[in-house]
């Protein structure tokens, strides 16, 4: 695990380049404080600070394949290295490393950039080919892993933390304010190419870049697909699921450091804790919680599930005054404006679990976007429904059509009636529970940067359910949720939380064998209507006990008075406004402390 920046000149590479990117290593050096260097040539330029995981003593970055004609800088972990390494080795490779990121250059050496298929893990990686003159740039399939890119004058950088670009090659950051207000609004970025500074760009989930003399070249080389073309038994699926979930638990535990597996008391992550215990490894689990009562706190669920299958039980108090140091460390690693407040826990428990002495960390993260585990959601998609099938049912043409309006309707009057299908659906059903504070903020807020002022009510945001063919309402939500707010929101939070505490955060349900085979299934596998996370549950019977599978959904969100005390006592520095609420001030702190350097 690292943080990696890369440059490449279609010119040459100059001693200015070569200190811009020191200065970008010394920006990210929470990323990797186990070894750092810099790397050049006369047309590209690698940096790389390195957090080690595998290969602790062999594992230095950058990489060469066995005659220096492929460099390689990589953030993220090969989950299958060991599998490929075999594979490489028995076809005459030779590896200078224990790395599992070199298994990416002799990948490519036989595969060019069809390499991307073989690699199960989550990454982002810079290859200069220094035959080819080609910089070769991809990201993993779902987007564990950052990577983001600006074409500068005579060059392309890249970088693992959108900052480190901002502040060693953009003099002046160009403002995007619709892109700036999206994740203030919808608690995450909604475009997943643009970002809020104009010249910045991201690397998308699933896709390469290719740089030469020839110019900048972006191609997908992965997509989820919904298609249900799973044909087998639903006995079957069951069984099929487990084995995918057994099999990515067991390669994300590899790891030369110490292990941990966060241990919510929810689902997803009990699971991954039972599989993990059947690999026959000793297991160590960390479940925190809040001082006082609090409805979130599930030490008690966890700590009984622990006692049951003899983990080596780990546990952590956070308080108001951890909270209260928080807000000021964890923005000093962000560099976007995600405003989903439970990043106030992550930080503090990843401090606690960094004290702890462990450096990898395994999460849930996935499972409910996966196997429909959001009632609220659930609940829009059947309101969705009823909708669409209200609108197809006209004009009336023939008595058929006439009969099963009067059926819709006998059975769904209430809702007609209301107009909210039950649920309202329009914008304001997107994070819900913010959405007159926005509306607040925007129609006050104004900025003035670079001579030119902002006006936040100059933004039209409003989110568009689009032409969702009928009977496809529950997949069309849940892509939202998959793409929108686990990769743009939660997976950021867990890279830039996680990695400012120089711990690694991994995601076994993220695996995308797994994520392609639950795509697969029909949906009346998958879903149940009033259920949510029937599959699952049903999958999981005897592995994750009943008083887990079906408890109330808690989540860990903290206790809103210590988020308000924070809001409370912060002064605006960019925004002008009288109206403040936890995401305009995260945004307002992230903006001046990191990009506009005020």
């Amino acid at each position: 695990m690292c943080g990696i920046s890369t440059l490449y000149r279609y010119t040459q590479i100059s001693e200015s380049d070569i200190r811009k990117l020191h200065q970008m290593n010394d920006e990210m050096h929470y990323r990797g404080p186990d070894d750092r260097g810099v790397w050049y040539d006369e047309t590209c330029c690698m940096a790389q600070v390195r957090l080690s995981i595998i290969g602790l003593e062999r594992g230095k970055q950058p990489l060469f394949n066995e005659d220096k004609s492929l460099v390689l800088s990589c953030n993220g972990e090969i989950y299958n290295y060991i599998e490929i390494k075999k594979e490489l080795i028995a076809k005459g490779h030779i590896f200078n490393s224990d790395s599992d990121s070199e298994t990416i250059l002799h990948l490519y050496e036989e595969y060019g950039v069809e390499c991307l298929k073989y690699l199960r893990g989550m990454f982002a990686f810079c290859l200069w080919d220094t035959h080819k003159k080609q910089l070769f740039a991809g990201r993993d399939r779902i987007g564990e892993k950052p990577l983001y890119y600006s074409e500068i004058p005579c060059g392309v950088v890249f970088s693992s933390e959108l900052k480190a670009i901002v502040k060693s090659f953009i003099d002046e950051p160009q403002i995007d304010l619709e892109r700036l207000a999206e994740p203030i609004r919808y608690t995450s970025p909604i475009h997943s190419r643009e970002t809020y500074i104009d010249q910045v760009k991201r690397v998308e989930p699933g896709q390469y870049v290719l740089v030469s003399q020839q110019g900048v070249l972006k191609h997908h080389y992965w997509q989820r697909d919904l298609t249900p073309a799973f044909t087998g038994s639903f006995e079957e699926a069951k069984a099929e699921t487990l084995r995918r979930m057994r099999e990515s638990v067991d390669i994300c535990l590899r790891s030369d450091v110490p292990i941990a597996i966060m241990l919510s008391g929810g689902i997803d992550s009990s699971a991954i804790a039972a599989f993990a215990k059947e690999t026959g490894r000793e297991v160590h689990t960390i479940t925190a919680g809040y001082k006082g009562q609090h409805n979130c706190d599930e030490r008690d669920v966890a700590k009984r599930f622990a006692k049951e299958k003899g983990f080596t039980y780990h546990e952590v108090e956070l308080d108001e005054n951890d909270f209260g140091q928080c807000f000021d460390e964890f923005t000093a690693r962000m560099d976007e404006p995600v405003t989903d407040i439970a990043a106030f826990a992550q930080w503090a428990l990843y401090k606690k679990v960094q004290a702890l002495g462990f450096k990898v960390l395994l999460g849930g993260m996935g499972g409910d976007e996966l196997f429909y585990g959001y009632g609220y959601w659930n609940d829009m998609a059947e309101s969705l429904y009823i909708q669409k099938k209200h609108q197809s049912l006209f004009p009336w043409k023939g008595v058929a059509k006439k009969k099963e309006f009067l059926r819709f309707l006998a059975k769904n009057w209430q809702y007609i009636l209301y107009g909210g299908y039950p649920n309202k659906i329009n914008d304001s059903s997107i994070s819900y529970w913010m959405y007159d504070d926005y509306c607040k903020f925007a129609n006050k807020t104004t900025f003035t940067y670079q001579g030119e002022k902002f006006q936040f009510k100059d933004v039209d945001l409003n989110f568009s359910y689009g032409n969702t063919p009928l009977g496809t309402e529950i997949d069309y939500i849940y892509r939202f949720l998959f793409d929108k707010t686990m990769i743009m929101a939660y997976l950021y939070l867990s890279d830039r939380l996680g990695m400012g505490n120089s711990i690694e955060i991994r995601s076994p349900l993220l695996d995308y064998q797994l994520v392609e085979f639950a795509s697969s299934l029909p949906l009346n596998y998958k879903y149940k209507k009033g259920v949510p996370k029937y599959f699952l549950k049903e999958t999981l019977q005897g592995i994750v006990p009943d008083y887990i599978l079906y408890a109330e959904k808690r989540g860990f969100t903290p206790p809103i008075s210590f988020v308000n005390d924070v809001s409370n006592k912060y002064d605006y520095q960019l925004f002008n406004s009288d109206f403040k609420f936890y995401n305009s001030v995260l945004a307002d702190k992230i903006l001046t402390q990191h990009l506009l350097r005020t």
